[in-house]
């Protein structure tokens, strides 16, 4: 009898997951949130940056300053990345 060959299977890449860490290099606080190596952060944290105008951002519990996120579009599905940091 004879054993039916697998199907081969797609390589699957690993995310590798981190904290995300605040983008003032001379801080490198960490945030409550984690960050991809793809460069989006994970769950729904959209809903939870505080919004100032048209900006919606992170604040860092140690300098203050303000990571700034934005909703995008990612293999067709919405995701948050952060895109940019403002001194406090």
């Amino acid at each position: 009898m004879t054993v039916p060959a697998k199907p081969a299977e797609s390589p699957k890449r690993k995310l590798r997951v981190h904290v995300l860490k605040c983008r003032n290099e001379s801080c490198g606080g960490l945030l409550a949130f984690e960050e991809t190596d793809r460069g989006y952060l994970l769950g729904q944290v959209l809903e939870l940056a505080e919004v100032d105008g048209a900006k919606r951002y992170f604040p860092c519990p140690k300098c203050g300053g303000r990571q700034l996120v934005e909703e995008f579009d990612c293999d067709g599905k919405r995701r948050v990345r952060v895109v940019g940091f403002e001194p406090a």
